[in-house]
């Protein structure tokens, strides 16, 4: 590191000692000095990169992936759609233990997010490929689970992948004891509307547009939904720590496209089982099945065993619903003409993974 200023840029420096050369003998890395300037938001980012202030950007959503390819004959640059990330987006409810807290609202609506058919039913109205169409201007991929088509190896090829279908919806309702008063409005056996609110991060424009595609798509079979932006670290603060809430949008971006770094989500014990962590114990039999599967492929030696078993998994999770996967956006990113062994790559950091070697043309 040769300087850091706190809010502005990071500089580092070509290291002279570097242990790597090339195939003819020249030392690595071949730049003297890499810069990382600190911005506060995508939109600035793009206003940077298209000024030529900066060389690449990492990583951009559909939107402003559109305004760069309008204007790229203008500019010096090439975009990059790399095609599936590892970007997951989902809708999870709340299904924490609330014995002990003063939540009677929240505990009233869990006897619905805790019916199976209900969560089914939530994932049957959902359009994907709305969410794709609109959130991410066709540049995405609809999820029936959590691994994205971007993970090649780890997806499971047999997986139901239904269309969107209210009438199904309406009959997984009516299995689970749902009715619609006059009014089409949907309600219990007891004849409480079905009213429940969608947390998501006020930061997050793409999430923020799911929540309310999904807002419109319930109200199609007589669910009243509202969405709800919050401050991220206000949003963490409900799901984790008083669990006042309803339901979430959120996304997670694996690290690694090995399942085993998503222990933490999909083990009921995990801090990160989202719709309810920390459990003492499994409180389903499936949620108990899914923790067997993790820990045998944890210790499995062969690959294809492992595959077998977390293949079981996501056929648990696509059966339960406990998180409806929505969408997977396509991993988008731009770097300047002339930057020289740029491979850009689905895992982070999807630019500068190889820096060492980049080079500039004709310098």
């Amino acid at each position: 590191m040769k300087e850091y200023v706190a809010g502005q840029r990071l500089v580092l420096e070509r290291n002279p000692f570097y242990w790597k050369a090339d195939r003819k003998g020249n030392v690595l890395p071949y730049l003297d000095d890499v810069v990382f300037l600190f911005v506060a938001s995508e939109d600035a980012q793009v206003i940077r990169f298209q000024a030529g202030e900066t060389d690449v950007i990492n990583r951009v959503n559909a939107q402003n992936y559109a305004v760069l390819s309008s204007q790229q004959k203008a500019h010096d640059y090439n975009l990059y759609d790399l095609g599936p990330s590892l970007e997951y987006n989902f809708l999870f409810f709340n299904l924490n233990d609330l014995s002990g807290k003063s939540l009677p609202l929240v505990a009233r609506k869990q006897a619905w997010f805790r019916h199976v058919s209900f969560r089914q039913a939530v994932s049957a109205a959902i359009d994907r490929e709305g969410i794709v169409r609109l959130v991410y201007q066709g540049r995405g991929t609809p999820l029936w689970g959590p691994v994205t088509p971007g993970n090649r190896f780890w997806g499971h090829a047999n997986l139901p992948r239904p269309p969107r279908s209210l009438d199904r919806a309406r009959q997984l309702l009516r299995n689970a004891g749902f009715r619609w008063a006059g009014d089409g409005t949907l309600v219990d056996a007891s004849g409480l509307p079905v009213e429940f609110t969608i947390l998501s991060s006020a930061s997050n424009a793409e999430r923020m547009k799911m929540a309310t595609i999904i807002q419109d798509d319930l109200k199609q079979v007589g669910m009243r939904v509202q969405v709800v932006p919050l401050e991220f670290r206000a949003l963490l603060a409900r799901l984790f720590d008083s669990k006042d809430y309803d339901a979430c949008v959120l996304g997670l971006v694996s690290g690694d496209a090995d399942p085993n770094t998503e222990m933490n989500i999909w083990v009921s014990s995990g801090e990160q089982h989202f719709w309810s962590p920390k459990q003492a114990h499994p409180a389903t039999a499936w949620e108990a099945e899914i923790d067997r599967l993790m820990k045998q492929q944890l210790v499995a030696r062969k690959p294809a065993e492992r595959k077998r078993l977390y293949d079981r998994v996501q056929q648990l999770l696509a059966e339960n619903q406990p998180m409806v996967f929505l969408a997977s956006p396509n991993l988008l990113l731009g770097a300047k003409n002339g930057l020289g062994n740029l491979r850009p790559a689905v895992l982070d950091h999807y630019t500068l993974w190889n820096v060492e070697e980049l080079f500039w043309r004709g310098k």
